[in-house]
């Protein structure tokens, strides 16, 4: 392949926005499954809190003469900087079609370290959805450590009843309640490198999604104060459709009372009460109580996607 690797702005015309979506949902049919997680498809489709500022998201495609001549890249990669440890969040995309993926892989990953290296230095985490050895092999050689796998279970809804009595919840306010969940959410995702550090914007920008409903994402008050949530997403283009339970959390304050079971319940129930049939989540894999958790609850394990990384060090000023 003669390709070469070339920075695409951070906030893209329409008609190079188009292009990259176009790229994703082509390589998406080829896979049978989506090729770029929420949160980078967010910050492609445009600012939404996620990083996607002139500055600090990289975004780079690899183009060979035919690829320039029709302006459509062999391939696209996104680095969406984490502040908690201030690592970059990388994902590919390559044309279902490219000769030489590798080879992509290859030029994509070059330009990002360029960049990362250009901004000081730091950790690259690269995800790859529905892992599977052809991943493990090119990471190994690209010099990436396998940091994390991250797995998708999957149960039957609605859940057979257990006999105990649920978890009070009710749903989100938008308007009202972003303060007080985004206060609990960073105190009990602290240093989490995807759910930590959140802002306003961030929040804003979830609800600003298509799949957004309040009414799912609920919420179980003490004493007036959002003490756990359970926050669910509906996946209706999904075959099957499924109901995510998207995040869970518990602030610190009111931890070590089991309210796992009961806010995984809770939103369950909701995600049967709306007219799924399918329940899903993830969950990482080194988590070992809450795998089995889940388990007991009916949940099976689908497909893992895996996280490496390496560490760029910052490039030396020239002269």
């Amino acid at each position: 392949m003669t390709g070469r690797a070339v920075l695409l702005p951070a906030r893209p015309t329409a008609e190079q926005r188009s292009v990259l979506l176009d790229l994703v949902a082509t390589a998406g049919e080829s896979a049978g499954h989506p090729v770029l997680s929420e949160a980078q498809r967010s910050a492609l489709l445009g600012p939404s809190g996620t990083g996607d500022d002139e500055g600090t998201l990289i975004r780079a495609a690899v183009y060979d003469d035919r690829a320039v001549a029709s302006g459509r890249p062999l391939g696209m990669a996104q680095a969406l900087p984490a502040p908690p440890d201030g690592h970059f969040a990388v994902e590919l995309v390559v044309d279902p079609g490219a000769a030489e993926p590798v080879e992509v892989h290859t030029e994509l990953l070059a330009a990002v370290d360029e960049q990362v290296a250009r901004r000081g230095g730091g950790t690259v985490r690269v995800w790859a959805t529905w892992a599977d050895g052809a991943d493990d092999r090119w990471a190994h050689e690209a010099g990436f450590d396998h940091e994390r796998d991250l797995l998708q279970l999957r149960c039957g809804l609605p859940l057979p009843p257990d006999g105990r009595p649920p978890l009070s919840t009710r749903p989100f306010r938008p308007g009202r309640d972003e303060e007080a969940w985004l206060r609990a959410n960073n105190r009990a995702f602290a240093g989490h490198p995807e759910q930590g550090g959140w802002t306003l914007a961030t929040l804003r920008g979830r609800e600003a999604a298509s799949w957004f409903d309040p009414a799912g994402f609920r919420l179980h008050d003490e004493g007036g104060t959002v003490a756990a949530w359970c926050w669910t997403k509906v996946h209706d283009r999904s075959d099957p459709p499924m109901g995510e339970i998207y995040v869970i959390g518990v602030d610190p304050d009111f931890q070590g009372r089991g309210w796992g079971r009961a806010l995984t319940r809770a939103g369950l129930d909701w995600l049967a009460g709306a007219g799924l049939s399918v329940g899903m989540l993830y969950v990482d894999a080194a988590n070992r109580a809450a795998v089995g958790l889940y388990r007991s609850l009916g949940f099976s394990a689908d497909h893992t996607d895996r996280a490496y990384r390496r560490v760029v060090a910052p490039k030396e000023p020239s002269g």
